[in-house]
């Protein structure tokens, strides 16, 4: 460094304590990072090490010593909440250090915080011109490339391909083999000369073949046969500018390799680098940066090697430990710095003990040096707690158990909500999801499924889902059980035993007219009918004849029951050719789920599945696909391995929130389960091999960038097949312990999720004959617990000849089943209270009455065939702010927009407003995601203000110089049991009081209905901040004319409830 330094990472971490009394010394380790030399280096973070706050710090050094500006340096990190939080913690501090007096006023504080997705599609944006491409739209998503293969696959007219799998398999198998070509720049013809140097091998042997090696001809062959497809999707996806995220990156790193200029623009625009998360990055990331930012440009490197546990999507666990090969500190010097942060600020002493003994065999194999973690000053003693069960459901029952009295302590509840401990499960597998929601729910614990995989496994949208099949699909034998047999049908044994005689009654009727058919063809007869008028096929299709059945043969209710439900599946197949979303809404309202969901988990609660499967399924409709798409998509959601690609998650207080180990990167909890801690099950075997010789996705091992990482084979010199299969085997054998190894890191990511409190457990018995053993990783936990001081709940043992009791002793119920269950009781107590209550029962009424009541009902519909007819529209259980103030201000247009809701147009000058709140947040430090129904349809912007205009309008207004309380406040409150959600803009905090600014870009003033809005806001502010609603003000700030409204007649929260009650 050639600058004078004049301050020291402690120097700066005093200046701003003087400021924020939270901001902590650097560790000694920390402050080795933040002064590190401007040059390569790579830090090894172990989890909960405050990685996020040394790389800020490490900005603020760089830019209070004079080093760089803010708008020189570039951060990298892979989701948008973590580019948030980074991007938030930066500009939080430089502003703090500018209020601490070492950072000049006149100095932008704005650092370039992204995605390594929104890096790559800047750069191919600004570059794609090059090679002819377009890409000027977003990236689409995993539904819709799904969609353009199950297109390409199911219209692929090559008479020679053959292919002994499903369909759904051939997709599958063409979009992981892309993905993998695509990362690590091979060709077809690559993967053909690898695979043939195989095939051809085998073939001079000469000798028959075995098991093994004729698995291992089948999968090479294969994939050599979907190469074409391959060619050809990747091909239509670039030619018609529908870049995947894969297309993306492989095409930004092509740029960056192959324009040299390039790299040389973007090494003056940004004069450092921080990378975060390095252990998951991708070949072509790592290819895309190297080429842009190596030499040795000053790129400091953040990540953990125990951390990396997506492999499977295409990162390489020994990414981090080649870092200087990629990065090296100039063209003739292999080598780069490497530093650690190992105190964790997360995790209690116990967990964190569990987490070395975890992790203990991944650092010894690691190629740089990962030092154990070290407890914090003051770290508390944690608790863990263990156990073996008898069985799954028990194992289940047991974590409610450990989770019912620390949910519901009385300390707990005394908390803000925004205070309160956190609770998550995290599974391994998807399978164990709806024991533990049923235990939890059973306990009376709200919970969230997080992840689709997840959420198709929650009952009601299970039930939704049975419904499309049954609709779609006339074989979905199981999911018309599920249905016939569930609440809305409820039927029992005898009729469903009379529903299977009558569709075999069918069947065999259908036979005789075949026979009859074929007799006409072959007599050459005109035929009046078409064949498929003459078969009848499975039992759903029999519900379409359900009224000539025999009546006598089902209960009376029973057969109400089928012919109403004949007629409701007539009309739902009506609407199977609509919209997905409109077919989803019919069925959720025939199976009145809305009613269900909102009496089982309140209003607040009650319908976030629904509405995130339903957010699911509009983003598959936005590519085209048919009902029978999204269930077979549904389906691979199921089944994928680690999960569909999913943001990290939010952070719930008021749930458990369920998800995988996967989707739980990134995020941290207070309180933490993780169960199925059995063999097979985590580690987990997984339902398919990861090698290229079992798996047709996978591209050769030789052709891969990370190839030196991973298991080789030589068949070369074998003399036989017996030769070949034991190479084979040794091959997979070592393919397998990478796995395992993976499974391990996937564990120690798990368990340091936990700040205080962990509970992992395990069960013998799942829905198998054979019983399970714990596994290592449960070993670990095992004895990490007997010598810390740690909780063991149980120790089941199995007893010599042990059968599974679900198999030995089935777990019985009545049927048809009570759909009240155990609220039958207070519900007929209820009822009857009704009924004692009600002044008019018709049943026990005289018959003067009788005619009395005929005449008024008579009279009350003539009124109303004379009065013109109108629909009646209730309000959603969920409003936005600006759905109350069009509710004011013309409820009948607000009527017609639910009825028939559309989609809401954006010009450009609305679009610049949009632009300009984002600008706000982001001169705050802050980064939120908008939603939808968080954006304000009352503020429009004028013409003739530009965005730059507008900006230095709102710098030279009193709130420009002001810092908030705070910003972009997301709130949801009840208004007369109606959830009202919204967004604040900025609170400003003045002694005890606070004041509430909505900034609008129009300077046309807005009329009185538009402070239902200001009401709104304010009442949620002081129920946010639990103060009274007297100490809080709001206005509307016009940021064109610089003028801030503050009506002082503001409407009470009583006002508001007459609002929504009056319609």
């Amino acid at each position: 460094m050639t600058s004078i330094i004049k301050y020291s990472p402690v120097d700066i971490a005093k200046a701003l304590a003087s400021v924020d009394s939270k901001v902590r010394m650097p560790t000694p380790e920390q402050a080795l990072i933040i002064a590190a030399p401007l040059e390569p280096a790579v830090v090894i973070a172990g989890a909960g090490s405050g990685k996020t706050e040394t790389m800020s710090a490490r900005v603020l050094y760089l830019v209070a010593n004079g080093l760089v500006t803010p708008d020189e340096i570039l951060g990298l990190t892979f989701t948008r909440k973590a580019a948030g939080e980074l991007g938030i913690r930066i500009r939080s501090r430089l502003r703090q250090l500018r209020t601490a007096g070492l950072l000049p006023k006149n100095i932008a504080i704005d650092a370039a915080v992204m995605t390594y997705h929104s890096y790559a599609g800047r750069l191919l944006g600004e570059q794609a011109i090059r090679f002819g491409i377009d890409a000027a739209d977003d990236p689409i998503g995993d539904a819709a490339v799904w969609q353009m293969a199950s297109d390409l696959v199911h219209n692929w007219d090559d008479p020679d391909f053959r292919s002994e799998s499903a369909a759904s398999t051939v997709i599958t198998d063409v979009i992981g083999l892309t993905k993998y070509m695509l990362e690590h720049q091979c060709s077809p013809d690559e993967i053909i000369h690898e695979s043939m140097k195989i095939l051809d091998h085998i073939d001079s042997l000469g000798t028959k073949s075995n098991k093994e090696v004729r698995d291992v001809q089948k999968v090479l062959t294969q994939r050599i046969s979907i190469l074409p497809m391959v060619a050809s999707f990747i091909e239509r996806r670039q030619k018609n500018g529908q870049l995947s995220f894969d297309d993306q990156m492989f095409l930004a790193s092509k740029v960056a390799v192959e324009v040299a200029e390039v790299g040389q623009t973007e090494r003056e625009r940004y004069k450092v680098v921080l990378l975060d998360e390095y252990q998951d990055t991708s070949q072509s990331q790592v290819r895309m940066l190297s080429a842009l930012f190596g030499g040795g440009h000053p790129v400091m490197a953040v990540g953990d090697p125990c951390q990396a546990i997506y492999t499977w999507r295409g990162a390489s666990a020994g990414t981090i430990g080649a870092f200087a090969q990629h990065f090296p500190k100039n063209a003739h010097q292999q080598g780069a710095g490497q530093f650690s942060l190992s105190t964790t600020f997360r995790n209690d002493e116990i967990i964190l003990t569990l987490a070395n003994e975890i992790s203990s065999v991944i650092r010894q194999d690691a190629k740089v040096h990962v030092a154990p973690l070290v407890a914090r000053n003051g770290a508390g003693p944690g608790e863990l707690a263990c156990g073996v069960f008898e069985t799954q459901e028990a194992e289940a029952i047991a974590i409610a158990e450990y989770f019912a009295p620390k949910w519901f302590s009385s300390d707990r509840a005394g908390q803000p909500e925004n205070k309160r401990s956190s609770f998550a499960v995290l599974a391994r597998t998807r399978t164990q999801i709806p024991e533990i929601e049923l235990a939890l729910r059973s306990a009376n614990i709200p919970v969230e499924v997080l992840g689709v995989g997840g959420l198709i496994h929650v009952a009601e949208v299970a039930d939704v889902i049975s419904l499309l099949r049954i609709v779609t699909d006339p074989e979905s034998g199981a999911a018309l059980m599920r249905h016939l047999t569930g609440p809305r049908l409820n039927l029992g044994a005898a009729d469903i035993a009379a529903l299977g005689r009558y569709s075999r009654s069918l069947s065999d009727k259908s036979r005789e007219n075949s026979k009859t058919f074929i007799a006409k063809i072959a007599a050459g007869n005109p035929l009046q009918e078409e064949a498929d008028d003459q078969f009848s096929g499975s039992i759903i299709e029999s519900l379409d004849e359900i009224a000539e059945a025999d009546k006598g043969a089902f209960t009376q209710i029973g057969y109400t029951r089928l012919t109403n439900f004949a007629a409701d599946l007539r009309r739902l197949r009506s609407r199977a050719g609509g919209p997905l979303v409109d077919l989803i809404c019919e069925i959720e309202d025939y199976l009145a789920l809305d009613v269900e969901v909102l009496l089982r988990d309140g209003t607040q609660n009650g319908r976030r599945h629904l509405d995130r499967f339903i957010d699911e399924a509009a983003k598959f409709a936005r590519g085209g696909g048919t009902v029978s798409e999204f269930l077979t998509w549904l389906d691979v959601a199921s089944d994928e391995e680690g999960g569909l690609k999913s943001g990290a998650p939010e952070i719930r207080r008021d749930v458990v929130q369920i998800l995988t180990v996967h989707n739980a990167k990134g995020a941290e909890w207070d309180v933490v389960a993780v169960p199925g801690l059995a063999k097979e099950i985590f580690p987990n075997k997984g339902k398919e091999r990861d090698s290229w010789l079992s798996n047709e996705k996978h591209i050769p091992f030789p052709l891969r960038g990370d190839n030196h990482e991973l298991p080789s084979i030589d068949i070369s010199q074998c003399t036989s097949n017996t030769e070949v299969s034991k190479k084979l085997k040794e091959f997979e054998g070592e393919c397998d312990k990478q796995k395992l190894t993976e499974e391990i890191r996937l564990g120690y990511v798990a368990v340091t999720r936990a700040r205080t409190h962990l509970i992992c457990t395990t069960s013998r018995w799942r829905d198998r004959k054979t019983a399970l053993d714990p596994s290592a990783l449960y070993a670990s936990v095992l004895e990490v617990a007997k010598n810390h001081g740690g909780i063991i709940l149980s120790e089941y043992e199995l007893e010599d000849g042990a059968v599974n009791p679900k198999l030995e002793n089935p777990k019985s119920e009545m049927w048809p089943r009570d759909p009240l269950g155990i609220r039958r009781k207070e519900f007929d107590e209820a009822n009857a209270l009704v009924r004692q209550s009600a002044p008019h029962d018709l049943a026990h009424a005289e018959e003067a009455d009788d005619q009395s009541w005929i005449r008024d009902a008579h009279a009350l519909i003539n009124e109303m065939k004379t009065s013109k007819e109108r629909a009646s529209v209730f309000l959603p259980p969920r409003l936005s702010v600006s759905t109350l103030v069009a509710l004011s201000e013309n409820p009948e247009e607000l009527a017609l927009s639910i009825r028939r809701p559309m989609p809401r147009p954006q010009d450009e000058y609305s679009r610049r407003g949009t632009v300009f709140h984002l600008w706000v947040e982001r001169y705050f430090g802050q980064a939120t995601l908008f939603d939808e129904d968080d954006l304000d349809p009352i503020d429009q912007l004028e013409p003739d203000q530009t965005l730059e205009a507008l900006k230095a309008s709102w710098l030279s207004s009193e709130w420009g110089t002001r810092h908030p309380h705070a910003v972009e406040v997301p709130f949801e409150t009840i208004i007369a049991g109606v959830l009202v959600r919204g967004r604040i803009d900025a609170v400003y905090k003045n002694g005890d009081y606070y004041e509430v600014i909505d900034w609008k870009t129009g300077s046309k003033k807005l009329g009185e209905s538009a402070a239902i809005q200001l009401a709104m806001y304010r009442l949620a502010w002081a129920k946010l901040e639990g103060v009274d609603v007297t100490k809080v003000s709001a206005g509307f700030h016009y940021v064109p004319t610089g003028i801030t409204d503050r009506p002082s007649d503001l409407q009470s929260e009583q006002d508001l409830i007459d609002l929504v009650e009056k319609h």
